[in-house]
């Protein structure tokens, strides 16, 4: 079963798009900063058959369109209501991580009618990561500054590619999303916030994390010990195990 690639035009913004078909409906996935819906290719396949996939590159990122300005999660959000239209889906559950899961509340506050249910992968919602300005900042450094700095080297051609805009919105907003918080307690949709190891590299607390749960109508926390902040690519199989439980207790 292969991916395809399309691209998509989200009202005027040009969004690379990636594809997984399978006989269960689409779940929506959102990638973190700087890197793009590639980061998804191998995690999507563990939720196959249930799940086909959509994993669009957000705005300023990977193959999608880079405007000057649009970086907030909102901006973002309406880019994915717009390609949900285009692509003909009018519900989804939405899967994201770390900028992506703030994309993903932002969609569940502004478009709620569009979100099935909200899986939020270590959401910044308690502090930044702290090597994001350290990225910004060597993204435009000599070559090879980049890719010794980061312990996966491979990505450092996804962070050279986003756009600036991308990684400045996040540097200057308030630390922690207050937005987030002040709009959880009105989220219809049932939400799963996974929670990485703060003792490694996570960005979620456990009382913030314990605290925005109980904010949330329908919230349900899962937290890993010994996960990295991408939670999904450190301990898929216990992450995917989750996610179709969660979707799925329901049916």
């Amino acid at each position: 079963m292969a991916w395809e690639t399309v691209e998509v035009d989200a009202d005027g913004v040009r969004l690379h798009v990636r594809r997984l078909a399978a006989a269960g409906p689409p779940a929506i996935y959102l990638h973190g900063l700087g890197v793009s819906g590639m980061a998804w290719q191998s995690f999507a396949r563990r939720l196959v058959p249930a799940w086909s996939a959509i994993a669009p590159d957000l705005r300023g990122h990977g193959e999608s369109e880079k405007p000057a300005a649009g970086y907030e999660p909102a901006d973002y959000a309406r880019d994915v209501a717009a390609l949900l239209i285009r692509l003909d889906i009018e519900r989804a559950p939405v899967i994201g991580h770390s900028l992506g899961a703030l994309v993903a509340f932002a969609l569940a506050r502004d478009f709620h009618d569009t979100v099935e249910a909200l899986v939020l992968l270590d959401p910044p919602l308690d502090r930044q990561k702290p090597d994001v300005e350290q990225v910004y900042r060597l993204r435009h450094a000599l070559p090879g500054e980049l890719e010794r700095y980061l312990a996966t080297p491979a990505l450092a051609p996804l962070f050279r590619k986003a756009a600036d805009g991308a990684f400045e919105a996040l540097l200057r907003a308030p630390r922690g999303a207050p937005w987030a918080w002040a709009a959880a307690s009105a989220i219809t949709a049932p939400v799963l916030v996974v929670q990485a190891d703060p003792a490694k590299d996570g960005v979620l607390g456990d009382e913030a994390a314990r605290r925005f749960v109980a904010r949330l109508p329908q919230g349900e926390l899962l937290s890993i010990p010994g996960a990295s902040h991408a939670v999904f690519a450190s301990h898929p199989a216990h992450v995917a195990a989750a996610v179709l439980k969660f979707l799925t207790k329901d049916d």
